[in-house]
């Protein structure tokens, strides 16, 4: 029993002694106050996070954590801490992946990669300094490709499309620094044309077609600004809107309009 006794209290001052051990290797800073070597933080009793420095700067591969005590990011640093190769993951037992891509200078770099609890790929990003810049692609739960959105500075510039599940281009939307500027075009899930027109500066302008499903002409507007200035059939004759639309303000998108 003593035997027993002697050996617990070696085992707990050998735990002591090597947990002192392993404090006084870390979280040191030298003369000028700047973080050395490595660095291990606690809150609330658990791990916060651990990593490298040298002369202050974050080095090498640095981990944060939830407090579920797995782990939130896995960040590699180089040139001096200004660039950051992440990868950000879910608080879950699979340790799912939820994003990775490049900090440079403490922003959004080049092409960012985001995923859902199921390892699905859901946005495919591209920045320059923190700034959108270039294509960016949006999927949904399946990894299907439902939308592609074109950056220029911040904003969305050339066409955006929407795709329906089959892959076909559902919708047109001409950008010039975020605002619709030019061809719009709504499409039939058969790849057939639906609606078809122009903006001017976010607003309708010039002539607008729409067709039925079958690719005849349903009927004709015609803008200027934003401001319709008449409605009519492929043959030019007055367009009366049907009733089933006639509540249809003619300043939404009539994608949603009956054309069977």
């Amino acid at each position: 029993m003593l035997y027993r006794t002697n050996k617990i209290r070696l085992f707990f001052f050998l735990f002591l002694f090597t947990s002192s051990f392993l404090y006084a290797q870390t979280n040191k800073t030298d003369e000028q106050g700047r973080k050395q070597g490595q660095w291990i933080k606690y809150k609330d009793g658990v791990k916060s996070y651990q990593g490298q420095f040298l002369d202050d700067y974050p080095i090498g591969v640095f981990y944060r954590y939830y407090p579920s005590g797995r782990i939130m990011s896995k960040s590699i640093f180089s040139q001096k801490g200004n660039k950051n190769r992440a990868e950000f993951y879910y608080d879950n037992r699979k340790h799912s992946l939820k994003a990775k891509g490049n900090y440079l200078e403490k922003k959004k770099d080049s092409i960012w990669l985001l995923y859902n609890e199921t390892a699905v790929l859901v946005s495919q990003e591209q920045y320059d300094m923190g700034t959108a810049q270039g294509l960016w692609e949006l999927f949904d739960y399946r990894g299907i490709l439902v939308k592609e959105t074109i950056y220029d500075l911040g904003k969305i510039h050339t066409a955006q499309k929407e795709f329906f599940e089959n892959g076909q281009l559902q919708r047109l939307i001409t950008f010039q620094h975020d605002t619709i500027n030019g061809l719009f075009e709504v499409y039939f899930e058969d790849g057939q044309i639906r609606i078809s027109g122009m903006f001017l500066n976010g607003l309708k302008d010039k002539r607008w077609t729409y067709y039925h499903a079958d690719g005849s002409v349903y009927f004709i507007e015609e803008y200027s600004e934003g401001i319709i200035l008449k409605r009519m059939d492929e043959k030019g004759n007055h367009f009366e809107m049907p009733v089933e639309n006639d509540s249809i303000p003619l300043d939404i998108d009539p994608a949603e309009m009956k054309m069977e």
